[in-house]
């Protein structure tokens, strides 16, 4: 299966009718994923058959006001979302402030910003992306936050405050978090923001042996994208259970817990699904 990733800030006058026409669109090529519509724009990641991504592309090309989004496109083995969501959302990515993307710092190239590390400037990298994301990938020596969602973003700029008149990089997986979260930057007096364009994903898929150590979480039943070249791959996480190298994380299987976990193919069988806190459940429902 062909997986997008896409956003594209943009006025939508009538964002309720277009979710329906959108949502119609999607369920007659078969796809599955996530795909957020608001008054502000469009912001999705789907999966489908290569031929059927392609006809969604050309639909979005076509179309008035989505036209000239940048998608960025990997592979999964079948599909990566259980069903196909489309929704009308106050925002297209939720951050809860008055902050607009038409105000967002300018973008930085891949390509400019891996010359800028290879010649060691001065420069400050952000990762705006939530704690266990930063946790399997990030951009060496980055500056990365302790947040769960990125609502939360807002608490974390007196931690950022040394950086306010530095040269600073935001970067996130594909763009969509940076062009709010530099507005935002901007909004609080940091006087020298860049965004790094198409993100995470844009940069490895130009240089897999770039800067950026480790792997990139992704938001479907993958949890985790290696790029293609990267060689040998190197595991910045570990299991936390026999703490080998490990990128891959599972959901906990107690239903009230449900976090997130770093565990190995090896380690699963013992720990029955469940994180470190709630591996002793499996046993308990054994006893009446």
């Amino acid at each position: 299966m062909h997986v997008l990733l896409y956003y594209k800030y943009i006025d939508v006058p009538d964002a309720e009718q277009e979710t329906i026409r959108h949502r119609a669109v999607a369920q007659s090529l078969g796809l599955r994923g996530r795909i957020f519509i608001s008054t502000e724009g469009l912001n999705g990641t789907c999966s489908g058959t290569k031929e059927n991504i392609e006809k969604y592309k050309q639909a979005l090309n076509a179309h008035p006001l989505f036209c000239g989004i940048v998608f960025k496109e990997s592979l999964a083995d079948g599909h990566p979302f259980k069903k196909l969501f489309v929704r009308l959302r106050p925002e297209v990515v939720t951050l809860r402030q008055e902050v607009s993307a038409k105000q967002a710092a300018p973008y930085i190239s891949p390509e400019d910003l891996h010359a800028a590390l290879e010649r060691d400037e001065d420069l400050v990298l952000i990762d705006m992306r939530n704690d266990y994301e930063a946790a399997i990938g990030r951009f060496r020596n980055a500056k990365t936050l302790t947040m769960k969602n990125f609502r939360d973003l807002p608490k974390f700029l007196a931690e950022l405050e040394p950086f306010k008149h530095k040269s600073v990089v935001t970067y996130c997986t594909g763009g969509i978090r940076c062009e709010r979260a530099s507005a935002l930057l901007q909004q609080h007096g940091f006087t020298n923001v860049r965004q790094l364009e198409g993100g995470i994903v844009v940069y490895c898929e130009k240089f897999p042996d770039g800067f950026f150590e480790g792997s990139c979480f992704v938001f479907d039943d993958r949890m985790t994208l290696r790029f293609p070249g990267k060689k040998p791959q190197r595991f910045i996480s570990q299991c936390g259970f026999c703490k080998s190298p490990c990128d891959r994380y599972l959901d906990c299987a107690h239903q009230p817990c449900h976090d997130l976990f770093l565990c190995c193919e090896e380690c699963e069988p013992t720990c029955g699904g469940y994180c470190k806190i709630h591996a002793v459940k499996p046993l308990a429902v054994l006893i009446p």
